[in-house]
């Protein structure tokens, strides 16, 4: 049974949440372990001209060869960049790899890495071929199963000393064997009965062994073969994740959604938090700094939500770069919490700034609604019409006819109220988030600027040409049609009171 809609997280959560995270980390540096499937990301890079003569593939000609920290190494890696204090552990083998790998841990900020050697294992190593910016081809290098029973226990052993005294236990399965059902198990036990939260990036379908933990973040499609069905809708989502927290005695679920953003059930509430719109370089170890992030909102005191919200805020930048790729606090903060407090007069935006203040709505989360209008002389129907377009999404803008404009729609006479009048009133409605005056006779320019989610009209637009309609729903937004109440109209008003002026 769901619990009706959740919450939505909304910009304004996310500027106080980093805000909290960075106060904290500067008053006190937490200490979390990790534990999982160690990986070496190698990256050859080149420009592809030529089909090969041998076979019908395509010849790259090799121009760059990186390393970079994968699986649970880039977790490690994610939350020392954001400022925790890192032990790492998990397997490596005794080849070039684990060499490689060791290298680039020394290079890094984790404080301690207490990896286990099993010689008959190969390091797990993922090489991507990418031709400019396409991968065409990944190969991985591994072998998985359980490691065996004196691997197993040495790792118990080890990892139950690391988590004394730790302020989070971070769990990265990737399925490759270092987070066996016995090592999980035992360890998940363990830190709970320390007062240590567990956070598990979960693998496969069953998650029996994620039993007792704080929280697990799937994302959609590892959470419905976990529940064994498609999520195909947000109701379906909310059912998947409140029924693995119940299940598994979690105190939380979080459900990543990709481009549809988190959705976080807890204990306390059902979350619904939007994507941050951003530049989508590469999805490589998004998952990774989502559960850092998490990890570090946990250390800091933080509620699940409020710590969901920050690993939002973190994954928006990781995403933005090539590869397995680390993000600084001074990034997160730059991008959200340095960001100047908006005051109510910038609600009227000019212009001129509106695509910078689309940007910002867009880099927030919101959902954008856009309708427009004259409205001379506000009365209960503008309310009601407004109100109902806001429900569309987080943020209505309202487009709004300059004098000139309304001058040439409606006649001499008109408007009775000036612009920066009209506009001032329709800010001091709850549901209008922000005012735009255009001084041409349709929006198309605005719609043009804002791309909004839904484009709203009055349903008197049935079986008529909308303006914008065509470029909207070309991205994939949508027009609704919005109820009058009736007998109410600006020009009807007006008529009545001339009629008593007579």
């Amino acid at each position: 049974m769901l619990r009706g809609h959740p919450n939505i997280a909304h910009d304004s959560d996310i500027a106080g949440v980093v805000a909290a995270v960075r106060s904290s980390l500067e008053a006190r540096q937490p200490r979390i372990v990790v534990l999982g499937d160690v990986m070496l990301d190698e990256y050859l890079a080149g420009d592809v001209s030529r089909i090969s003569p041998e076979a019908p593939i395509p010849i790259l000609v090799g121009e760059t060869h990186i390393f970079r920290l994968g699986g649970a190494a880039n977790v490690a890696a994610n939350l020392a960049s954001l400022g925790a204090r890192v032990d790492l552990t998990g397997i490596v083998g005794d080849d070039e790899a684990g060499r490689q790998l060791a290298g680039l841990l020394e290079e890094s900020a984790i404080a301690g890495d207490h990896l286990i050697l099993a010689r008959e294992r190969p390091t797990t190593r993922k090489l991507r071929v990418v031709a400019g910016s396409q991968q065409i081809v990944r190969i991985d290098f591994e072998k998985t199963g359980n490691p065996g029973e004196d691997v197993e226990g040495e790792q118990i052993r080890l990892t139950r000393r690391l988590i004394e005294g730790a302020d989070a236990f971070i769990v990265s399965d990737y399925g490759k064997g270092a987070c066996s059902e016995a090592i999980i198990a035992d360890l998940i036990a363990f830190a709970r009965a320390n007062g240590v939260a567990v956070l598990c990036d979960p693998k496969g379908s069953d998650y029996t062994k994620y039993a007792g933990s704080s929280i697990i973040t799937p994302n959609r499609k590892e959470a419905g073969e976990a529940c064994g069905r498609q999520l195909a809708d947000n109701d379906a989502v909310a059912a998947c994740a409140q029924a693995l927290r119940k299940t598994l005695k979690l105190d939380a679920c979080l459900v990543t959604l990709g481009p549809e953003g988190m959705f976080l059930s807890s204990e306390a509430s059902d979350t619904q938090i939007p994507a941050l719109a951003q530049d989508v370089a590469d999805v490589t170890g998004a998952g990774d700094s989502v559960i850092a992030a998490i990890g570090i909102g946990i250390a800091c005191g933080l509620s699940f939500a409020q710590s969901s919200i920050f690993a939002n805020a973190v994954a928006s930048i990781a995403v933005s770069k090539r590869g397995s790729a680390q993000v600084a606090l001074s990034e997160v903060a730059a991008a959200f919490a340095d960001s100047p407090p908006r005051k109510e007069a910038s609600r009227l935006i000019p212009r001129e700034a509106l695509a910078e203040a689309i940007r910002r709505f867009r880099r927030a989360g919101e959902t954008l609604v856009f309708t427009n209008g004259c409205f001379d002389i506000l009365h209960a129907g503008h309310v009601d019409n407004l109100g109902r377009c806001a429900q569309f999404g987080t943020k209505l803008i309202v487009g709004l006819n300059s004098d000139d404009s309304v001058r040439r729609l409606k006649g001499p006479g008109r408007p009775v109220n000036c612009a920066e009048d009209r506009a001032a009133v329709l800010l001091a409605l709850t549901s209008v988030a922000a005012v735009v005056i255009f001084d041409e006779d349709t929006p198309e320019a605005l719609i043009e600027i804002i791309r909004p989610d839904v484009l709203a009209k009055g349903e008197d637009y049935a079986g008529k040409s909308v303006v914008g309609r065509e470029l909207v729903e070309s991205y994939g937004g949508r027009v609704e049609l919005v109820a009058f109440k009736q007998g109410l109209s600006t020009t009807g008003l007006i008529g009545k009171m001339r009629e008593a002026g007579n």
